[in-house]
Formats: C-alpha cells, sequence, structure tokens
C-alpha cells in the first residue's frame, strides 16, 4: 500500500469518526441528562485508534510493537482536525434542535 492510499484511508476514518462520536454524545445525552459528554477530539482518537488496533490485529509485526501506533496517532490527529474543518459546521447544526419558540420568527411556517 503507497502513502496516497495510507492517507485515504486515514482521511476516511477520520470523516467516520466524527458522526460516529456525535451519534454517542447524543446516546450517553439520552441516558445521562444534565451531564456532559466530554471531549468529542479525544473520543474521536479512541474511535480512530480503536479501528486502527482492530485492522491490525492480525498483521506479524504491526501487532507486536507500538511504533505504528505512535505514527498512526499523529497522522489521526492531523487528519482528524482536517475531517472537523470539513464537517464540523454541518455537524453541529445537525445535532442541534431548530428553534421553535422564537417569538421573533414569522407566524404561519414556510409559505
Amino acid at each position: 500500500m503507497n502513502m496516497t492510499m495510507i492517507k485515504l484511508q486515514l482521511k476516511l476514518l477520520a470523516l467516520k469518526a466524527i458522526p460516529e462520536i456525535e451519534r454517542r454524545a447524543l446516546a450517553w445525552l439520552a441516558e445521562n441528562k444534565d451531564q456532559v459528554f466530554g471531549n468529542k477530539r479525544a473520543a474521536a482518537l479512541a474511535y480512530m485508534k480503536e479501528q486502527y488496533a482492530k485492522s491490525t490485529a492480525h498483521v506479524p509485526g504491526l501487532n507486536a510493537t507500538d511504533i505504528d501506533d505512535r505514527w498512526f496517532t499523529e497522522q489521526a490527529e492531523h487528519y482528524l482536525d482536517w475531517a472537523w474543518a470539513q464537517l464540523g459546521d454541518v455537524v453541529n447544526g445537525v445535532v442541534r434542535e431548530p428553534v421553535n419558540n422564537d417569538p421573533t420568527l414569522p407566524k404561519g411556517g414556510l409559505q
């Protein structure tokens, strides 16, 4: 596998991590009212590391050392920041409930 393919896989994993962590945060909120989920970035990094560990668990050499894990963590942080820049506003807009009780909103809905 060449470096371009590895970078693409990291981008895709980072893009997958964001909605997964948002889903987990919403589930957490539903179960634990009035409690904060925690650091979403740290949770997303942990998710990416978990997925990487699963994918390399049976690869000789990679499953015996942590050299690749340290490299992966550095890259995961970089690509997670990239993914948040791409999707952060969209995800934040989707997970928040719409405002429907603001008296300044026009009456009657969409025409």
